[in-house]
């Protein structure tokens, strides 16, 4: 063996450790037969490709492309610095075509900063190189000069909550099996912050059914791995709530089930943010699930009819989560949807009537009820002189009545709900109209119009009047004078023949 390998070999496989953050796979064969630098065939230069991925460290790595396992990451920053040593105000590249410089290729972690190299005792020769990786989480350094580097990763996106650490790379690398890597691959890791997921309470369990109501959120959040020796430094989850939601309470706040105590947390009801304190930090161990349960108040029918809440990075509505300075914007969507029931009350010739009052109940799966009996009544309402039902559910009274149509953890297409509709009081003079079954749409341009008809009551029979009883009173004279014309003449006849 070389005296250059010789002395580099009792640190290869430290140095390997520092690049990492190389993740476990399969080997590929290495780049057997290259000579070392200081051979006259040697290559003049190489390169170092990093293959970013998410997950755990594996054991470290020898500088061959593996077939690691992980998912790509891309757009991860990595910026590349050349090392030297100073003499007399100038930074020259360590030659590694002198086997002396062998001796001090570091052979432990590398600092957290390139500027801290010169506590190994380096000085950086350039302003170093930076470049992202692409969407299969690769990016190649190219045309290297021989030499000792710093690598580091500058940028990451948002999920990153464990950046991979900084390390040394030669280049060329031995190689265990006596050859030099000029391409040299490393695969450093990073622990990322999986989207937090977001669920809306069912039907069945929505409570109050009118506008001004609310509607229960969960969110669950998987706490994420750290690298070794990392701790969480802040975790928080938030929901900006979008238009026509306003927060409401917090019904809890757990951690694998369990509530955490008041003082594990505090609340901004602006954001809507849930920030872990020192105490509920210290709690946190990858893998268990911290969920937010709140409720949100309805405040408007939208033009659509639909609220949805999707994943945000907290700049506008929507939801998310952070860990360590990772964030990440939530992966699912929920969905409640809410419309508009307009009533007018009118007689059968059309004309608006004032005082008749009205009841909304939820309708069950069956056919509505003839009377409303101990129905329970979502809102009632009364008919002003414009005929419009003003309903009790606002403050004062107004028209339309919002109502719930339907909430869902995935948008629906035109949902409906029914509900029934319940003349409890006609007009002074008019006939009830009963039960009418009224089918909602969300939206406010699918606003629900109902126009409820009612008859006059008939009246008692009035003496007759008019032309028809002046025709009997003729008619009933008429008789009188024949009946008297008749007894005239009678009595005249018996007088004659008397005589």
């Amino acid at each position: 063996m070389s005296n250059t390998k010789k002395r580099f070999a009792a640190g290869l496989s430290a140095l390997a450790v520092t690049l990492g953050s190389f993740g476990l796979g399969t080997a590929a064969s290495a780049d057997a037969g290259t000579v070392g630098p200081d051979q006259p065939d040697a290559p003049k230069d190489g390169s170092l490709t990093i293959h970013k991925l998410v997950g755990n460290q594996g054991s470290a790595g020898d500088g061959t492309e593996l077939e690691a396992s992980g998912k790509p990451l891309a757009d991860v920053e990595f910026t590349i610095w050349q090392l030297g040593e100073s003499s007399g105000g100038t930074c020259t590249a360590i030659d590694l075509k002198d086997s002396a410089a062998w001796d001090g290729i570091p052979t432990g972690s590398a600092p957290s900063t390139s500027g801290a190299v010169s506590d190994d005792g380096y000085c950086l020769v350039d302003a170093g190189t930076a470049k992202a990786t692409n969407a299969a989480g690769e990016l190649t350094f190219d045309d290297l000069d021989l030499g000792l580097y710093y690598v580091q990763e500058t940028k990451a996106p948002s999920e990153v909550v464990s950046k991979s650490a900084p390390f040394y790379v030669t280049v060329p690398l031995p190689h265990s099996d006596g050859s030099w890597i000029y391409d040299v691959h490393a695969y450093p890791k990073n622990k990322v912050v999986d989207a937090p997921t977001k669920t809306i309470n069912s039907d069945a369990e929505q409570g109050g059914l009118v506008v001004g109501s609310t509607v229960e959120y969960t969110i669950d959040q998987t706490v994420p791995a750290l690298n070794a020796g990392e701790k969480y430094e802040s975790a928080s989850i938030w929901d900006v709530l979008p238009e026509g939601l306003a927060y409401a309470g917090t019904s809890s706040v757990t951690l694998n089930d369990a509530a955490l105590d008041a003082a594990d947390y505090t609340i901004d009801p602006n954001g809507v943010t849930w920030t872990l304190t020192d105490t509920g930090l210290a709690k946190l161990k990858a893998g268990e699930t911290l969920q937010v349960v709140f409720t949100a108040t309805v405040t408007k029918v939208t033009e659509n009819g639909v609220i949805a809440n999707p994943g945000s990075d907290g700049n506008e509505p929507g939801y998310g989560s952070e860990f360590n300075g990772g964030k990440v914007p939530g992966e699912t969507t929920p969905y409640t949807y809410w419309g508009q029931l307009k009533v007018t009350k009118v007689d059968q010739n059309e004309k608006t009537l004032a005082g008749a009052e009205f009841k909304v109940t939820a309708k069950g799966s069956g056919a509505c009820a003839d009377t409303l009996g101990n129905q329970t009544v979502i809102s009632a309402g009364k008919s002003g002189s414009d005929g419009v039902v003003l309903w009790d559910a606002t403050e004062p009274a107004s028209s339309p009545l919002g109502l719930f149509v339907a909430n869902s953890d995935t948008a629906l297409t035109n949902p409906t709900k029914a509900y029934c509709l319940y003349e409890t009081k006609a007009p002074a003079g008019y006939t009830g109209a009963g039960v009418e079954t009224v089918t909602v749409s969300a939206g406010t341009t699918a606003t629900t119009n109902v126009t409820v008809k009612n008859t006059q009551t008939d009246g008692p029979d009035l003496p007759l009047t008019g032309a028809q009883g002046t025709l009997l009173m003729v008619i009933g004279g008429l008789v009188l004078v024949a009946v008297g014309t008749g007894a005239v003449v009678t009595t005249r006849k018996r007088q004659a023949a008397q005589g």
